[in-house]
């Protein structure tokens, strides 16, 4: 799947909203996924699930559990899409 960078931002936190119940106003890129945003580790291998299903992309499981920020979410979902 091709994404640009604006559409693969916008899917991913629809995924944060849906998903996880996120307030769209507290979705930015340095914000942390556990700290800001209070996802635990169990929320982070539901939305990792929920991006391989929604996006068709396979993510790195040594890479994912280095994610901290949504920012680095979308890195890590970014260099997935590119590699394929």
């Amino acid at each position: 799947m091709q994404l640009t960078r604006p559409s693969l931002i916008t899917s991913v936190n629809q995924i944060l909203i849906d998903e996880f119940e996120v307030p769209a106003g507290q979705i930015e890129p340095g914000k942390g996924l556990r700290d800001d945003l209070e996802l635990d580790s169990l929320d982070a291998v539901d939305m990792l699930v929920a991006l391989e299903q929604k996006l068709g992309v396979r993510l790195p499981d040594e890479q994912a559990r280095h994610m901290n920020t949504v920012g680095d979410l979308y890195t890590l979902v970014e260099a997935a899409l590119a590699s394929e």
